[in-house]
C-alpha cells in the first residue's frame, strides 16, 4: 500500500489530505488520475441508471416498499447490462446506455408468443427503424441462456 500525504495552508493553519491506494504507481499525480477515471465512470453509470430506470421519479413511503423497490432496481440494472455485454455487443447498438436501451429499444411496440410456457416467437412492429436490429439482439439473448 502506498500513501501520500498533502498539506496546503489554509488561513493560519495548514489542512492535510491522505490519499492510499493499493495500486502499482509512481507518483500521487498517477493515482489521482486512475481515480479520476473511475470517478467519472461510477457518475456516469449512476446517471444512466437514474435516468434509465426512472428512480429520480420513485420513491415508495414504507421502508419495506423502497427496500424493495432498490432491490428490483439492482436486478434490472443487472439485468439491462447482461443485455447488454450479451446481445448488443458488435450491433448499431453497441454504445447505448441503460436510458437508451429502455427508451430506444425495450419500448418498441410488440408481442411475445408462447406456447406451452415456451418462447416461440418474437413480434416487433416492423415500422420502427430499429425493429428488425433489435429483434435479431432480442433472438440473440433468448438463445444464449
Amino acid at each position: 500500500m502506498q500513501v501520500w500525504v498533502k498539506r496546503r495552508l489554509d488561513g493560519q493553519r495548514f489542512k492535510h489530505s491522505y490519499y492510499l491506494t493499493t495500486l502499482k504507481v509512481h507518483s500521487i499525480t498517477q493515482a489521482m488520475n486512475l481515480y479520476n477515471q473511475r470517478g467519472a465512470a461510477e457518475v456516469e453509470q449512476f446517471r444512466t441508471d437514474k435516468q434509465g430506470l426512472h428512480l429520480s421519479s420513485r420513491r415508495k413511503q414504507g421502508f419495506g416498499a423502497q427496500k424493495a423497490l432498490i432491490l428490483l432496481t439492482d436486478l434490472a440494472h443487472n439485468l439491462l447490462a447482461d443485455f447488454h455485454h450479451t446481445a448488443l455487443i458488435a450491433t448499431p447498438f453497441e454504445g447505448f446506455s441503460a436510458k437508451r436501451i429502455v427508451r430506444d429499444l425495450l419500448a418498441i411496440e410488440g408481442n411475445l408468443v408462447w406456447e406451452a410456457r415456451v418462447l416461440k416467437r418474437i413480434e416487433l412492429h416492423q415500422a420502427h427503424p430499429n425493429a428488425q436490429a433489435c429483434l435479431d439482439c432480442l433472438v440473440k439473448y433468448c438463445q444464449t441462456g
